[in-house]
């Protein structure tokens, strides 16, 4: 019959090392082959000088913020009395103002003469 026997540690530790070694080897060898890749190629692109940057407007650091911004300075001019040009006399007036004096204007009966087309 057969006799009893316990089981052998199936590992072999000295074939870990060595397989874990060749890997650690490998690494080193390819962190080396990508930096000498690295030096080769950075010197092509030289920084760019200070007088090349583009000026304004540059990329927004926080775009969310300069929308809010933007659309509450849109909703002022929008709802709110101003001027465009003081020296010709234009100014800006509310929308719903502007609104109420043209739709009065196209129901006026001078707003179905016909339009010679110099003025819309």
């Amino acid at each position: 019959m057969n006799a009893r026997r316990h089981e052998q540690d199936g590992t072999d530790t000295l074939a870990l090392f060595r397989l874990g070694a060749v890997f650690v080897v490998l690494l080193v060898l390819i962190l080396a082959a990508m930096y000498a890749l690295w030096q080769r190629v950075l010197p092509r692109y030289p920084p760019i000088p200070a007088k090349d940057i583009p000026s304004s407007p540059r990329l927004q650091a926080v775009p969310p913020v300069d929308r809010i911004t933007l659309y509450r300075v849109q909703h002022t001019q929008l709802e709110s009395y101003g001027w465009i040009d003081p020296s010709k006399g234009t100014a800006h007036i509310p929308i719903e103002r502007a609104m109420t004096l043209l739709a009065a204007q196209k129901t006026s009966p001078a707003a179905s003469a016909p339009n010679d087309g110099a003025h819309p």
